[in-house]
């Protein structure tokens, strides 16, 4: 309880009346100092009672119009007040503070008054959400003030609902092979129970007798004789996401560029790494080396924070976490193969992915995205899953780095937005739309090839039928579209 301004003009006229009682010999002065105090200590038990009844009484509920929306959203929010019977309650305000992450529309908080002869209020404004996140609406503040205006108390009530903000949606997206569509859903994995799911042990020579599911026909073809893997139980699965957001992601149009497409696939694996309580790991990268990483955890803390590092990417410069090691000499590449080179052919790109681990620790100018990964910590790098999201503007530095993932992490899989899908201008010439196209789909195959590699083409659904429905050779295009 608080004392208002009357309150302390009141105490300071009896201060006075029973220092002029005194000054000036007056018993009548001093008597209607007492009389005032005996007053004021009335009306503040009065007071007490009334606001213990009102506590009772009163009913304070908030409601949102929607549990879960997209950033940058307009949600109505209403606030209420109401007490059991009219006419028989002091004065009160109700006022409600929004959370950080959500804007009021026109600046004022919520708010409502409750007068004596006023049964119930309400008040309901516009909301706008900024950041991706899950929050709870706080409880509203209550004020209660006496009728003379000499006192008023302030409490708060129980917090309010609960609001899910999530990304902003670029649309359909197109996640596949050869412009075949994804079945399975992105970021999805066999569900596993308390005794763990099964994860490659070795791979070995086929027995007659050994199940074909578990044949491994990249080895089998690779050494010319059937091979089958081996497993064994495993506890969940680490993920880590290496997302790229260097200037060429900021390709395509506004809302819809290659960022934009990659983040939605990065967000769904975020989304089921934290339904499954898989620990959960990213490594951020731009122009000028890596923005931001965390290690593979499975606490609600990380689950957050790599929701919130992926909702603000952007294509825009960010000063790097860490400085990246450089050198004006790399050393001499093992064997006659060009890392440097971006035209490489087939049985180059091959031979790097399974070059020596050795030459792995030297950092190759122009790369961040290798160089990211290689300098990023143990725990990522070696992740049962490695997530990597980029673009087809670099094939080169992709090889290496998919090779030096290949090397350390369990499985690898690769989101590749082609440049040919979000290039407006190539569009109006599908023909050499269609060239670009296939030369992206024979890199994606290449990389696909590589053991305990996938890699899937990301693009607008629109974008890769337009591209897919012109060819100059009708055979050839069957073998895509």
């Amino acid at each position: 309880m608080r004392g208002t301004r009357r309150l302390w003009l009141t105490l300071t006229v009896i201060g006075c009346l029973v220092a002029g009682g005194e000054l000036l010999d007056a018993p009548l002065l001093t008597v209607g100092a007492v009389g005032l105090a005996g007053w004021l200590l009335a009306m503040q038990f009065a007071f007490v009672r009334s606001v213990s009844r009102l506590r009772s009484e009163l009913t304070v509920s908030q409601s949102l119009d929607r549990s879960r929306i997209r950033t940058d959203t307009e949600t109505r929010y209403t606030l209420e007040a109401s007490v059991a019977a009219p006419g028989n309650h002091l004065p009160l305000s109700v006022e409600s503070t929004v959370p950080l992450a959500a804007r009021v529309e026109g600046g004022r908080a919520p708010a409502t008054d409750l007068d004596r002869s006023v049964q119930s209020s309400s008040a309901t404004v516009s909301l706008i959400w900024e950041t991706v996140g899950d929050y709870t609406m706080p409880g509203a503040t209550v004020t209660v003030s006496d009728g003379a205006g000499l006192f008023t108390q302030s409490f708060t009530t129980e917090p309010g609902p609960e609001i899910s903000v999530e990304p902003p949606s670029v649309g359909p997206i197109h996640v596949g092979q050869g412009g075949k569509q994804l079945l399975r859903g992105v970021g999805e994995h066999d569900a596993r129970g308390r005794t763990g799911g099964l994860s490659a042990e070795e791979i070995r020579k086929y027995v007659p007798g050994d199940a074909l599911k578990y044949v491994d026909w990249k080895a089998t073809a690779r050494l010319d004789e059937a091979h089958v893997r081996n497993y064994e139980a495993e506890s969940n699965r680490s993920v880590a996401l290496i997302i790229d957001h260097r200037h060429t992601m900021g390709d395509g149009p506004p809302g819809e560029t290659k960022l934009e497409h990659l983040k939605a696939v990065a967000a769904a694996f975020q989304q089921r790494a934290e339904t499954l309580r898989d620990p959960l790991g990213y490594l951020t990268i731009d122009d000028a080396g890596v923005t931001a990483s965390g290690t593979p955890v499975a606490r609600t803390e990380a689950y957050r924070s790599c929701q919130h590092r992926i909702s603000d990417l952007n294509t825009e410069p960010e000063k790097p976490a860490a400085a990246t090691k450089s050198s004006a000499h790399t050393g001499a590449t093992t064997g006659a193969v060009d890392s440097m080179r971006e035209t490489q052919s087939p049985m180059e790109r091959t031979l790097l992915t399974y070059r020596d681990a050795a030459g792995s620790k030297r950092h190759l100018p122009n790369q961040p995205l290798f160089n990211g990964l290689q300098s990023a910590p143990g725990e990522i790098r070696r992740a049962d899953l490695l997530v990597i999201c980029t673009d087809d503007s670099k094939p080169s530095e992709l090889q290496n780095t998919v090779g030096l993932a290949r090397r350390n992490a369990t499985e690898v899989v690769v989101f590749i937005t082609p440049s040919v899908a979000f290039d407006t201008d190539l569009i109006a010439d599908l023909d050499t739309a269609y060239d670009r196209y296939r030369a992206f789909d024979q890199f994606r195959r290449e990389l696909n090839e590589i053991d305990s590699v996938t890699a899937y083409e990301v693009g607008s659904p629109a974008q890769i039928s337009a591209i897919l429905s012109t060819s100059s050779a009708d055979a050839e295009r069957g073998e895509y579209a």
